[in-house]
């Protein structure tokens, strides 16, 4: 049988505010490293652009009426900010009620270093940061990248995770999912598996052995996030892609979201829902091309 999920990445309420206040110096040093700000006039203060971009989301989301929803991360830019959270759930409370709706942590959520607290009150809120689900008959599984990026302060974490991915891809492999498909916030590269370490991907010290189970397990696809730009890649025949944000553009991409039909096959299409100019607060919700578009 075949359905569609929609995909969605980093709406991170709270970031337009906080990129505002960069000077030109700041600007600068980041566009020379390939990160794409953009100058705003003046200092923005609230969630009016995330909210805009974020309920265009939601709104065309109910409009494809999907069989899910996946946001891979940063839900908000600073988890401490309890009304950044509270507008997000505000928002995403506009999805209709027989949608399902699953989240991920991305460093923003858990902080970059996460801590035994910073993971509990995200669980807290969003529920378990480690679980899977079943659609069809295929198979899904969400993990915190977070912790596979630094570790150091959560204890066995990280040695769960693997546990926990090893034993539940593993059951899915021997149960026959057509697909098994990974979420995760950080990418775990975005050219090649062998590639070094960035700030934007996995450290390869950890990449490795994700990699030998998503391997071992036939895994179709990694879907992340993280990145504010789309980035494809693949691996033996694993599709790794990472999905521009919802929120502000850190890239050419426009604010948008990702549309997947899954089948014999996995098809996939970012759709824009608006443009960037000099302003990052004038972005403009635009028509959103039909499925039958959609690029494999």
């Amino acid at each position: 049988m075949t359905f569609d999920f929609v995909q969605m990445a980093d709406p991170q309420f709270g970031m337009f505010a906080h990129i505002s206040t960069y000077t030109d110096v700041d600007i600068e040093e980041r566009r020379s490293n390939g990160v794409l700000m953009r100058k705003a006039p003046a200092p923005i203060t609230g969630f009016e652009d995330e909210t805009r971009l974020y309920t265009a989301a939601i709104e065309e989301a109910n409009r494809i009426r999907p069989a899910f929803v996946v946001v891979c991360g940063d839900m908000v830019h600073d988890y401490m900010n309890q009304t950044q959270v509270e507008e997000l759930f505000r928002v995403t409370s506009l999805l209709d009620d027989d949608i399902p709706i699953h989240f991920v942590a991305g460093n923003h959520d858990v902080g970059e270093s996460p801590t035994s607290d910073s993971l509990a009150l995200y669980r807290e809120r969003f529920g378990a940061d480690n679980y899977s689900f079943d659609c069809e008959e295929s198979h899904f599984t969400v993990i915190d990248s977070s912790v596979a990026v630094d570790p150091s302060n959560v204890g066995r974490e990280w040695e769960r995770i693997l546990e926990f991915l090893a034993d539940d891809l593993n059951t899915a492999r021997l149960r026959g999912a057509r697909h098994i498909v990974l979420f995760t916030h950080h990418p775990l590269f975005t050219q090649h598996a062998d590639e070094g370490d960035s700030e934007w991907t996995i450290p390869r010290e950890r990449r490795e052995p994700i990699l030998a189970i998503l391997r071992n397990c036939g895994v179709s696809a990694v879907f992340a996030g993280h990145m504010h730009k789309n980035s494809y890649a693949s691996d033996r025949g694993l599709m790794m892609v990472t999905t521009g944000a919802v929120g502000y553009p850190l890239g050419e991409d426009p604010s948008g979201l990702r549309v997947v039909r899954v089948g014999e096959s996995i098809r996939h299409g970012y759709r824009a829902l608006g443009t960037m100019d000099e302003n990052p607060s004038t972005a403009i919700v635009r028509s959103i091309p039909p499925l039958s578009k959609l690029s494999p």
